[in-house]
């Protein structure tokens, strides 16, 4: 729903254009899947197009299989954007700072909090507004852990959401 949202932005269709897929998969699938996508695009080798896999550290209990993954997407030139524990982080950026350790749960509940939601659902005008913030936020949060020496998947909390913004947002 949000990368939708940001993908529907005149300003962003004006650069580029988004396929938004797989949404719910593991990691190891979303890769296998972007990876299948880029092999089977006409002229793979001489495209600009690029293709980046968003998924989430899930804590307390990381996915199975998740450095494989995001292992198997460098080898292949696909980008990750990781958030950890999960994509709410991302979403709670939008609205307060959080540099402390939260597991799953503890993140939905603080989105549904930051934002007044009840469930899933996203008031995506208000996001949209809000993700330079973000953008900061996580940067931010990155620049922490660099500091700290924690490296993925220790970055708790952390979201590279802004990275893929980013790439598209600057695309030449």
């Amino acid at each position: 729903m949000y990368l939708n949202a940001f993908a529907a932005l005149p300003e962003i269709r004006s650069v580029a254009a988004l396929d938004v897929r797989g949404m719910g998969f593991d990691p190891h699938r979303l890769v296998a899947e972007a990876k299948q996508a880029r092999r089977s695009e006409p002229g793979a080798r001489e495209s600009r197009t690029e293709y980046w896999c968003v998924f989430d550290v899930e804590a307390p209990t990381p996915h199975l299989g998740l450095h494989d993954a995001v292992q198997m997407a460098r080898d292949n030139g696909i980008g990750v954007a990781v958030s950890n524990p999960c994509f709410e982080l991302w979403l709670i950026l939008h609205y307060a700072e959080h540099p402390r350790w939260l597991d799953t749960e503890a993140a939905q509940s603080l989105r549904r909090h930051s934002d007044g939601s009840t469930g899933k659902g996203l008031d995506t005008d208000d996001y949209m507004q809000r993700r330079e913030t973000a953008v900061s936020r996580a940067r931010q949060l990155a620049r922490m852990h660099e500091r700290d020496g924690s490296s993925f998947p220790d970055d708790n909390p952390s979201s590279g959401v802004f990275r893929l913004l980013e790439a598209i947002e600057h695309a030449p």
